[in-house]
């Protein structure tokens, strides 16, 4: 007899052996959730057996798709039951026997044997509940705890969070950083450990501000690749015995912040060559393509997980056509009786689930989506937990700001340029809302950095990301943020449908008229289409980009001498060129421009130090931009050859000088917009609607045609935008003359912090938001202790349950849940 021939997804897709074929057939029929025989349905079990046994991952993944498919249209699950006790999907064990008690009948000894192996893979959370895990999450557990050196892959879902506080955990008795991508992750990431027992029993200090580090041996900082970079050039004997770098995908582009971040890797494993590193990543092809240059991570062990509890149901749905199934297993499309509406709003409705995401490209598209969506749906009946937020939101920022309008309508808006404290309110709102009624978060690219969710379903009106299309990796962890463990296993969930969560591309105005489907997803979604890592930080050692790994090491040189390598690197000449590389400049070549900026600076020291906020801006220009060649940085080029950005930033630096509260900041915009009469007003290319003059991009808007709410809604996202411009690109120039004694040290901590006040600094360098911080000082100081000496506070669990009895703010209450760190004071 002829040797059987092993099934590979090749033969399987090739058109001789699929078209016509009784398998396609049962398996179009069986998709559609068509009315099946009972002999159909045993033939479409004997395939899904049959190519679950196959040593092709995507054959076997397909046959796992058939007994999710027959599973969700019979609600038979013995099958899928059987095939979670194989692979010890454990959590997929528990459910089916849950919805279906007889299958936990222990009739037979295997029966009893699997009970009590089982129970393996069953840990205890903080408050000591069961928690059932997969094989794959056990064995990434086992290897984060094992490991010192590692690079953890662990997709969505597979407990990162926990892991990454279980290393923290294990070096208590140290000095941990935790490094994160964004501020907004800062405050989630502190609130993670705080709320950890172990950790808050240690008393040990979390910061999370360079300024709150006080020569303690014992810490765990979490910060940003930049908030770490100015701790290191301010405290040159510091040493660090863990790093932990989260999202470290980061790593492998070829921009300042992923360069940076290798930056601060490679200076930490200067200054310890015993140091710990453990990069965690939800995707990635080659974990040795994190490794760094020069051997750094070359002891780095890695573990990944080859395993697939989740088959996503991913569907086409052209406006006014059929829907069609892109099957990623077989990577063609599959015809669905199911019509879309002609509308894009009305098919968003139709199409979203309990918890919906709805996926745009830009900040401006994800606000305007959202209250087109609440325009269409009306008011809806709201929980308590969105009456407060309204009740908050219009306190906070104002009754016309436009994410009222939404919420009431049960939809929420979530980009880069909503303020840091409302964004992860707006997070834990969608988390949290017991509402039954629909609820769909509008949201852009922010929800890739690790922002957690409860939703069931996603929705893409866009392909892109930024001027691209979205990656294959970046997709995948898209489609990976949509029915998370906890809410596929919940108790209360009568079905296992979301086993199969549904991902709506729908070709809309928010998307380039030329968007094909297909072949996006045939890039993005083909199973069958390895995964590629895309190397190009110089930095790491698989990059390619050999030559500019010279010039990123000679600045590592620069900011910390040793660190780089490199044989005979050049090295600053001057002071102010020293503290260029220190304080991370990177709009001009530093070598060609030191000089003559140290002449400059010699020439202001003849001058008294600078004591009035309104002269700040000017000194900058003329020292660092004037008649220097700025590189990539037009937004830097405009301060410097206009003089009304110039007094607009020295207005704000003001504003911010003076710790106004983000109402007042609001008022302070329009007010200066009236100023400008029937002028075209710069909001710059995200907001723009209009060129100016001759130009040819939307740089500007006629803020004298805008509505008072539409004002507001615009001055809230530029207070984001100039805040972020003022702390990532102006700032650093501003420590760069205090350091040089070139500014006074109270109109220094009045730019920085907003105020002179001790107090109130050691709070901010705490975490707290100028908001809470005010209101802490004015009228809540008891449930706090500080020690300023150190910059320590201690938040007790009785400081929001007093602001909640007294009727605050109740995002200023999250906050301050947020920010508790301790039970009792000693």
């Amino acid at each position: 007899m002829p040797e059987p021939t092993e099934i590979t997804i090749a033969k399987l897709r090739y058109r001789s052996n699929i078209e016509g074929s009784d398998f396609l057939r049962l398996y179009e029929k069986l998709i559609r959730s068509e009315a099946l025989s009972d002999d159909d349905l045993t033939d479409a079990l004997r395939f899904a057996v049959l190519f679950s046994r196959s040593g092709d991952e995507v054959v076997s993944r397909l046959g796992y798709r058939i007994i999710l498919q027959y599973g969700e249209i019979t609600r038979d699950y013995e099958p899928l039951h059987a095939i979670a006790q194989a692979r010890d999907l454990m959590p997929i064990v528990a459910a089916t026997e849950r919805l279906n008690p007889a299958l936990a009948e222990q009739d037979t000894l295997a029966q009893v044997l699997f009970a009590a192996h089982r129970t393996n893979f069953v840990t205890r959370d903080q408050s000591g509940e069961a928690v059932i895990r997969t094989r794959g999450q056990m064995e990434l557990r086992a290897f984060n705890s094992r490991e010192p050196e590692a690079v953890v892959v662990a997709p969505t879902s597979y407990g990162k969070s926990e892991m990454l506080v279980d290393k923290v955990v294990a070096r208590l008795d140290g000095a941990t950083c935790v490094i994160v991508p964004s501020r907004a992750l800062i405050a989630q990431t502190r609130a993670m450990l705080v709320g950890d027992s172990r950790v808050r029993d240690s008393r040990i200090r979390i910061i999370s501000h360079p300024d709150a580090y006080t020569a303690e041996m014992r810490f765990v900082a979490v910060m940003t690749q930049e908030r770490l970079h100015r701790l290191f050039t301010e405290q040159p004997e510091l040493v660090l015995d863990q790093l932990l770098v989260d999202e470290a995908h980061n790593l492998l582009p070829d921009d300042s912040r992923s360069i940076e971040l290798s930056q601060v890797v490679l200076t930490a494993r200067a200054r310890n060559v015993s140091l710990a590193v453990t990069y965690y990543t939800p995707f990635i092809s080659a974990p040795d393509n994190l490794r760094h240059v020069n051997n750094a991570d070359v002891t780095a062990k890695s573990k990944t997980v080859n395993e697939h509890v989740k088959a996503e149901r991913i569907v086409h749905a052209p406006l006014g056509g059929q829907q069609e199934l892109y099957d990623q297993f077989l990577n063609r499309m599959i015809s669905l009786d199911e019509e879309v509406p002609s509308g894009e709003l009305s098919a968003v409705l139709a199409l979203a689930g309990h918890r919906t995401l709805v996926y745009v490209n830009r900040p401006k598209d994800a606000q305007g989506l959202a209250i087109r969506l609440a325009q269409r749906t009306g008011e809806t009946e709201l929980s308590s937990q969105a009456r407060r937020a309204i009740t908050a939101i219009a306190d906070l920022i104002d009754p016309s700001y436009s994410l009222i309008e939404a919420i009431q309508a049960g939809v929420l808006f979530h980009h880069g340029q909503v303020p840091d404290l409302l964004r992860q309110y707006i997070e834990r709102l969608f988390r949290e809302d017991d509402s039954t009624g629909k609820r769909l978060l509008v949201t852009t690219s922010t929800l890739l950095e690790g922002v957690n969710t409860p939703a069931d379903s996603l929705v893409m009106m866009s392909p892109s990301r930024g001027r691209g299309h979205l990656s294959r990796s970046a997709f995948r962890n898209l489609i990976g943020r949509v029915a998370r463990f906890r809410e596929v296993f919940d108790p209360s969930q009568v079905n296992l449908d979301l086993l199969q969560p549904r991902i709506y591309l729908i070709p809309s105005s928010y998307a380039r008229q030329d968007w094909n489907v297909h072949s996006f997803l045939t890039n993005v979604a083909n199973l069958s289409k390895s995964l590629e890592d895309d190397v190009e930080n110089p930095l790491l050692q698989a990059s390619e980009q050999d030559n500019r790994r010279d010039t990123a090491l000679e600045y590592l040189e620069n900011i910390e001498p040793g660190a780089s390598g490199l044989h005979a690197p050049r090295r600053a000449q001057t002071e102010v060129g020293r503290l260029c590389f220190r304080n991370g400049v990177h709009d001009f070549d530093i070598f060609e421009n030191e000089a003559e900026i140290q002449r400059r600076v010699d020439a202001e020291r003849l001058r008294h130090p600078l004591v009035d906020v309104s002269s700040v801006i000017g000194v900058v220009s003329k020292i660092f931009l004037e008649e220097i060649e700025l590189i990539d940085s037009d937004d830097l080029i405009r301060v410097r050859n206009s003089e009304r950005a110039q007094n607009f930033y020295s207005m704000f630096l003001n504003w911010r000088s003076q710790n106004e509260p983000y109402k007042r900041m609001i008022a302070h915009f329009l007010a200066y917009w009236k100023t400008l009469g029937n002028e075209l007003v710069y909001v710059g290319n995200r907001w723009g609607e209009v060129p100016f003059g001759d130009g040819f991009r939307n740089l500007f808007v006629r803020m004298d045609s805008k509505t008072r709410a539409e004002r507001i809604n615009l001055a809230v996202v530029k207070i984001k935008e100039e805040q972020d411009f003022v702390d990532f690109r102006l700032v650093k120039y501003i420590e760069i003359l205090n350091t040089l004694g070139l500014i006074d040290r109270d109109l220094y901590w009045r730019i920085k912090y907003g105020t002179s006040d001790e107090f109130l600094i050691c709070l901010l360098k705490n975490g707290f938001s100028p908001e809470l911080g005010r209101l802490v000082q004015d009228s809540y100081a008891e449930h706090v202790t500080i020690d300023i000496a150190t910059s320590s506070v201690g938040v007790l669990p009785s400081l929001p349950e007093a602001m909640d009895g007294s009727g605050e703010n109740d995002i200023l209450v999250y906050e301050a849940q947020t920010l508790v760190n301790v039970d009792v004071l000693l």
